[in-house]
């Protein structure tokens, strides 16, 4: 078991990963032909995210920790497929341990500086299996790719879906795959029913692209109905409309966020997850100052916020009282006094439109 004070300095190290993943990217830029080209900056710093989690995790011995990686498994795969050089792929993961080590370097000052020492080797086994199992993955992937000879259409496919195609390249995708640029199509990431709906998507002239944990699926759209509307099993993020195979590489990104805040078995739409989207990007703006939005409501017990957030919920859907009294079993004069209440703690009066939009967005309604 670990002692106190190198737990301590590996919080230390967590509550300071904004700046590992901020110094991070700034090195990694200076390395051509990995960020912007082979591999989207969005996938980049959710990828860097992740490493620093596990790396903590790991020096913390958290519980199922020193399993193997399924993260450093798929991410291994996946800069495989998306055609990284090996070399520059395990210069990335050589930055994650120099700034991993400069931040616990930095979070130990002034106090902890003999637990760092202690522990030293430690740090430098985690970040060597890491290594290790990201490259064995790398490498198997590779050689998989090889000896399956991947296509043209796959490297295209990866182009179109990663979103770094455009002008002229864009257009020869296009080509290659049959789409048409200007055409209307609809976007699913899912990881369920991947089979079938890859050989429906592909015979109706659309594509798909496997990331290693979800699957991107572009079909044209087919008149004023929904996919989703037209089959009830499906799962996963959606996006309606994409405008031209220009925007196919974010409504990408968008789907497969979408997808994780999707619940099992159903659909996710951005009307869905946008308020959580909103939230997350709220949340990092207004980080010591959410207190001017939503009063004393985050300091009420948790019983009262929750037995509160169920009829603020269900009104901010309904937009009428009588609804929500009817939905929740309740009597109207109760949801008109748990609305007074939710407005003494937060200040935020839901009936109207500007105050029921931060409810939303601040307290995850």
């Amino acid at each position: 078991m670990h002692d106190p004070r190198w737990l301590q300095l590996i919080e230390r190290v967590r509550a300071g990963t904004p700046r590992l993943l901020d110094d991070f990217l700034a090195e990694l830029r200076t390395h051509d032909g990995y960020v912007g080209d082979a591999v989207a900056a969005e996938d980049i710093e959710r990828t860097a995210r992740g490493a620093f989690a596990l790396f903590a995790a790991r020096l913390a011995g958290d519980a199922g920790a020193e399993e193997p990686s399924a993260f450093a498994e798929a991410l291994g795969r996946r800069r495989a497929r998306q055609g990284v050089r090996v070399e520059r792929f395990m210069e990335a993961v050589r930055i994650n341990f120099r700034v991993l080590w400069r931040g616990l370097e930095r979070a130990a000052r002034p106090d902890l500086t003999d637990a760092l020492l202690a522990h030293g080797e430690q740090v430098l086994d985690v970040v060597e299996r890491y290594a290790t199992e990201v490259q064995r993955a790398f490498l198997a992937e590779s050689a998989s790719m090889a000896q399956q000879h991947r296509t043209a259409k796959e490297r295209a496919r990866s182009r179109l879906f990663s979103g770094q195609a455009e002008g002229e390249e864009l257009a020869a995708i296009a080509e290659m795959l049959r789409l048409g640029p200007d055409a209307e199509y609809e976007m699913l990431a899912t990881a369920h029913d991947v089979e079938r709906l890859v050989s429906e998507v592909v015979s109706s002239g659309g594509q798909y692209f496997d990331d290693g944990d979800t699957t991107m699926l572009l079909r044209p759209r087919r008149g004023p109905v929904d996919w989703v509307d037209a089959d009830d099993r499906l799962s996963g993020g959606y996006v309606s409309r994409v405008p031209g195979l220009a925007l196919v590489g974010r409504a990408a990104a968008l789907a497969v966020d979408l997808a994780e805040r999707a619940a099992a078995g159903s659909v996710c739409r951005l009307r869905d997850g946008f308020a959580s989207i909103a939230r997350e990007t709220m949340l990092e703006r207004v980080d010591g100052f959410a207190h001017e939005l939503v009063g004393a409501f985050e300091a009420a017990p948790a019983g009262e916020r929750e037995r509160l957030a169920v009829t603020v919920r269900t009104f901010i859907r309904t937009g009428s009282m009588q609804r929500t009294a009817e939905e929740l079993f309740f009597h109207r004069n109760t949801v008109l006094k748990r609305l007074r209440a939710f407005e003494d703690l937060s200040g935020l009066d839901v009936t109207v439109p500007r105050d029921a939009a931060i409810a939303m967005v601040m307290l995850d309604l």
